[in-house]
């Protein structure tokens, strides 16, 4: 089978933190843009763009995942990579993306998002809307609250392994997905094999207990994401969701982890 993968470094770059401006005789108070540091974790959605509309009429989603990380969709491919700031200036770095094909008016989906993010934007925020701007292009995006982990189909998006964050063109073809009941059990898909068991959510950890499954045999890369899949989900794992993406990072092996979306 042939692979195309692609590897995202776990390290991020740091940001500049809030700061805090007062005014010195006036009775009124004034507080500085709370920076960078405000978006990461969010995930925003266009509610208007000013100027050259998004081919199939997107939205775009916006996403800070961590730190000086940025991930973006237009309704085609998912773009991600690194993000710095300067004041209210930020630059997207070279960035990174799925290789899906998209029919129809989204085909230029893809083009429109890559010249917004090719240079510097103007950013700001105003409670949970996020403001970017570049050239003749303004884009009001509205925060979106974070996905139930409960209940939600999450579909696996990238693997998390030694070498760095992994997407590939056999985890888009594989879909491994898992959903956790309020029961307290799991039951999905890890690229060959379906899997169940037991899921015991304690604050921001889930422990996997019991987990079982077929035993087909599939192709060599297959099993390997498959492998992964399954050792993250091995014990004690710590989840994070933000907007309609959920992380989960193996306790016991750090290195370990899944990058899933859902619907």
């Amino acid at each position: 089978m042939s692979t195309h993968r692609r590897f995202l470094g776990l390290g991020a770059l740091a940001v500049l933190a809030a700061t805090l401006t007062l005014t010195g005789c006036s009775s009124d108070e004034s507080v500085a843009d709370p920076g960078p540091a405000a978006l990461t974790g969010k995930t925003y959605l266009s509610t208007s763009v000013t100027g050259e509309q998004i081919p199939g009429g997107g939205p775009l989603e916006v996403s800070f995942p961590q730190a000086g990380r940025i991930a973006a969709t237009a309704g085609c491919n998912r773009h991600m990579g690194e993000v710095t700031f300067e004041g209210s200036t930020m630059t997207p770095g070279q960035l990174a993306a799925t290789m899906l094909a998209c029919p129809g008016p989204q085909e230029g989906a893809d083009a429109w998002l890559s010249n917004l993010l090719s240079g510097p934007l103007t950013w700001s925020t105003t409670g949970d809307r996020l403001t970017l701007h570049r050239g003749g292009q303004t884009v009001e995006l509205q925060r979106r609250p974070d996905t139930a982990l409960v209940g939600t189909d999450w579909t696996v998006q990238s693997i998390v392994h030694a070498q760095g964050i992994e997407s590939s063109r056999v985890i888009e073809d594989i879909r491994p997905r898992l959903t956790l009941s309020a029961d307290g059990t799991v039951a999905g898909f890890a690229g060959c094999n379906d899997f169940h068991g037991d899921a015991v959510i304690n604050g921001d950890k889930i422990e996997f207990r019991g987990i079982s499954g077929t035993r087909k045999m599939c192709d060599e890369e297959i099993t390997r994401v498959e492998k992964n899949v399954m050792d993250t989900l091995r014990g004690t794992v710590s989840y994070t969701i933000e907007g309609k993406a959920l992380t989960l990072t193996n306790d016991a092996d750090p290195t370990t982890g899944l990058r899933l979306t859902a619907p």
